[in-house]
């Protein structure tokens, strides 16, 4: 169960280190940059939403394994 909380601490540490590239991506003010920047952007998004679904998944069987062992959650 330590192994689950340690998977969903490392992908919150990925999800953050995304947040941060996305905001410095989206902060590109350059002329004629503004379609590789929303490109960006969008490619951030993606990765975060998909961590953020791997979180919930991680949590979904780290609740499963404690209801399969009769431990509290």
């Amino acid at each position: 169960m330590a192994r689950s909380k340690e998977h969903i601490d490392n992908l919150l540490r990925l999800r953050q280190e995304l947040v941060e590239r996305r905001r410095a991506v989206a902060s590109n003010k350059e002329p004629g940059e503004i379609v590789a920047t929303a490109k960006g952007v969008i490619e951030f998004q993606m990765s975060i939403e998909a961590i953020d679904r791997a979180i919930d998944d991680e949590k979904r069987l780290h609740g499963a394994s404690v209801a399969r062992s009769g431990g509290a959650p």
